[in-house]
């Protein structure tokens, strides 16, 4: 008789792709008070990724099946003696979730890219009814709203971008820096400043990094800060032209500080 498959096996993924799927375990709890306090058992069910280290991160499932919240790292061991694998939920419940999800943040940005912005705002948060988490569509609905010059509501987004650290990671860099650089075209400093600082605590290399912070003390006139922070970029990257570029602005405006009537902001043509 063949043998049962092993559940950390999926032999339709290709090799090179982490495993992915659904576990549930019992665990005990105590409700009520008194005479009327009694321990129940519940299901709990988790959604698993494996890691390039041979680990899995494990997430809690929402009431729409889809990971949310901060993960818990098991090793593959832990996994297979305290879960038992739940394929028929992954592929009817999860999958189709995080599918839809994905086809409601793809729509939005089709319509962002199109200059649909309400079109684009419905569908942002058509993606964030089943996944309030979901990463590209809070960037998403965030660059709607200051594209629609909505700063209110993008600080609103802005602060809960914060608290979420995958949106820091290397795989949302690009729409990490474009609602930087949004905010900071619309003067929204302050912001801009926290949104950075969250990055910078979690990344203290990125040269990139240092010199946007860098930039949105230029323009809060802040020139020591900003002087301080490309000096950090520079010594990162000493071949940063945009940098360079930032420093000789910094060293104009100094002079017209010193010397000369106020005279404005350089532009983005400046450097």
């Amino acid at each position: 008789m063949a043998a049962a498959p092993h559940p950390l096996h999926d032999p339709q993924k290709p090799a090179s792709e982490p495993f992915r799927g659904v576990f549930s375990t019992q665990t005990q709890a105590f409700i009520g008070f008194g005479a009327t306090k009694r321990k129940v058992k519940q299901n709990v069910q988790v959604y698993a990724e494996e890691q390039t280290d041979g680990t899995y991160l494990l997430r809690s499932l929402n009431k729409h099946f889809i990971p949310s919240g901060k993960p818990r790292r098991v090793t593959r061991e832990q996994l297979l003696s305290e879960y038992l694998p739940e394929p028929d939920l992954y592929m009817n419940k999860v999958v189709p979730m995080m599918l839809r999800a994905k086809q409601y943040a793809d729509a939005g940005d089709a319509h962002r890219a199109e200059g649909e912005l309400l079109s684009a705002e419905f569908e942002y948060k058509n993606a964030l009814r089943v996944d309030e988490e979901h990463i590209r569509a809070t960037f998403g609905l965030g660059l709607t709203y200051l594209d629609r010059g909505e700063l209110e509501n993008a600080r609103l987004v802005c602060r809960r971008i914060i608290t979420l650290e995958a949106a820091f990671s290397a795989e949302h860099k690009h729409l990490f820096n474009e609602f930087g650089i949004k905010m900071r075209k619309n003067r929204m400093y302050d912001q801009a400043l926290r949104y950075y600082f969250k990055a910078y605590r979690l990344s203290k290399t990125d040269d990139h990094l240092l010199y946007n912070i860098a930039r949105t003390y230029f323009e809060r006139d802040k020139l020591k800060l900003a002087l301080k922070f490309l000096g950090m970029a520079q010594a990162i990257n000493p071949a940063f032209p945009e940098a360079e570029a930032l420093a000789r602005a910094i060293e104009r405006k100094a002079l017209e500080e010193t010397s000369l009537p106020p005279s404005g902001r350089f532009s983005d043509r400046d450097f």
